[in-house]
């Protein structure tokens, strides 16, 4: 019984258990005919998606997956290929599903990001300011208690000043940091796209490498199986 058939491998269970992995091209012509027959093969090599209907793009695609499979030439290349392209298919599904919420999150710690910072500059202005008013209000001893309460009042202002610059710089750290991991995310994710769409170019299938994005809709692709059962 085929428990497992993915680009990978195929997994058989016999009384129970599971037998090591096996590579499709070490079968021989029966035995892949034998697991194309069965159900977990049929349906991991026709359905792509979890319902049925698709769509424009969807249509294209099929038909370029159809060629493709036409073109092999040999039954275990044609699986193969077929089985390497839907993992693709799913990889960008699951990338793209990422990389549409990572931009999400990335503009709003932007925005997040932007008045931290702009608060940072101005508390920074601030100390600054309240540096300049201690220079300006240092007293020798003959300026009197008024000058010296001056000088007090100006360096405890800049003591708070500073205080609130060092909370301004934290808070602004912390958005900058949310800001670049979530950018960083999204650069990661469309950059797992782009090297999907290009190797799903070299076999003929074509998806977004580049905004606008869409994702892969579902597949249905029995025909040319049943056509290749049949023939068997």
């Amino acid at each position: 019984m085929v428990r497992v058939l993915d680009s990978r491998r195929l997994v058989l269970e016999r009384h129970l258990v599971y037998l090591p992995r096996i590579q499709l091209v070490d079968l021989s012509p029966a035995e892949l005919q034998a697991v194309l027959e069965t159900w977990t093969a049929y349906a991991g090599l026709t359905t792509f998606g979890p319902v049925q209907g698709t769509n424009v793009q969807g249509a294209v695609m099929e038909r370029q997956l159809r060629r493709i499979w036409r073109e092999g030439r040999s039954l275990t290349e044609k699986m193969q290929t077929r089985l390497e392209i839907l993992a693709d298919l799913r990889k960008y599904n699951y990338n793209l599903a990422y990389l549409l919420g990572s931009m999400a999150v990335a503009s709003q710690y932007n925005a997040q990001a932007a008045p931290a910072n702009d608060r940072l500059m101005t508390r920074g202005a601030t100390v600054v300011a309240a540096g300049a008013q201690v220079e300006a209000t240092e007293v020798d001893q003959n300026d009197g208690p008024a000058g010296r309460l001056a000088e007090q009042q100006a360096q405890e202002n800049y003591r708070e000043s500073v205080e609130r610059v060092e909370k301004a710089n934290d808070r602004a750290i912390i958005a900058n940091t949310q800001a670049a991991n979530a950018n960083q995310q999204a650069t990661d994710y469309q950059a797992n796209c782009v090297a999907i769409s290009t190797r799903l170019a070299g076999l003929g299938i074509h998806v977004p490498g580049a905004p606008t994005f869409y994702p892969v809709p579902p597949l249905t692709l029995q025909a040319e199986e049943d056509a290749e059962r049949k023939a068997n």
